[in-house]
């Protein structure tokens, strides 16, 4: 979950309906002025998305899922939720969950949000379900699928690749219109640094470099197999990091002998593993 959240700001099943948790996501139009660019003219009204009550880590949460009918890859995916226009105050405040969080956060009952996001990557015609849903920005799960009719979808955010090119895609569910960010990015993207170069390369699809000089470089990679983190860390060893070990399942940290620190993460939820290396100044 914090690795969704992550990467959004590194980057940046059938839609709702009301009281069901279902239904279709609204038409949209695609950006022209990004067609006439050369940008692919995505349309993400084609995603299809559901919200409904599920099962994940034994306890009862609101689940989401979507289905990819684009022709494109989806690389990360974020659906938020906003409170409907009509809904008051004193309806939220029925909902102990909604006001609890809202006074936690110190901001207005009717400001509160949630979102569905996930970093997995989905091909096209391909489907992702029974993922948590998030409350108000943080990474504790939403529970309460009994005041889900308080909400209506916001803004979808999704990240789509042509196997070269990361394209940031947004549709706006009040306009009903998808637009495209101008700025594109390499679908693996590696660092030249010469802290850089004392890390294996990492074999994977994507790569996203959300740090990068020459005293730290923060990479992460998406799409990836347990197999091939697992490789990774034995390629990291092999490279001469095996000082101060300290390795888990998921988790692995070391230094070299020029006293490079080394740890690498593996989200299996997200199939996304980070890789952080820091050199001593």
């Amino acid at each position: 979950m914090i690795a969704g959240i992550l990467l959004m700001a590194v980057f940046l099943l059938v839609g709702c309906g009301s009281g069901s948790g279902s239904g279709s996501g609204a038409e949209g139009t695609e950006d022209r002025a990004a067609a006439d660019s050369g940008t692919p003219a995505f349309d993400l009204s084609q995603i299809d998305w559901h919200v409904e009550s599920g099962i994940v880590d034994g306890y009862r949460v609101v689940t989401f899922g979507y289905t990819n009918n684009t022709d494109y890859e989806v690389a990360d995916f974020r659906l938020d939720f906003k409170v409907k226009e009509d809904v008051t105050d004193e309806q939220l405040q029925e909902y102990s969950e909604l006001k609890e969080k809202a006074e936690n956060m110190e901001h207005d009952i009717g400001e509160i949000t949630f979102s569905a996001m996930t970093s997995k990557c989905v091909a096209p015609g391909a489907s992702v379900d029974g993922l948590p849903c998030n409350l108000d920005g943080t990474v504790e799960y939403y529970t309460d699928f009994d005041s889900y009719e308080m909400f209506e979808p916001d803004m979808m955010t999704v990240v789509l690749s042509d196997g070269k090119k990361l394209y940031n895609t947004y549709y706006d569910f009040t306009s009903g219109k998808t637009t495209v960010d101008e700025d594109v990015m390499d679908a693996y993207n590696w660092s030249n640094s010469s802290l850089a170069r004392t890390l294996p390369k990492p074999d994977v699809k994507y790569m996203m470099l959300a740090f990068d000089d020459e005293t730290r470089l923060h990479a992460r990679s998406f799409g990836v197999s347990k197999e091939t983190y697992e490789a990774y860390v034995e390629a990291c060893k092999k490279q001469g990091f095996d000082q101060e070990v300290d390795e888990s399942e998921d988790r692995f940290s070391a230094k070299n002998t020029d006293g490079i620190e080394l740890e690498v993460d593996y989200y299996s939820s997200d199939d996304e593993m980070d890789i952080v290396a820091d050199k001593e100044e």
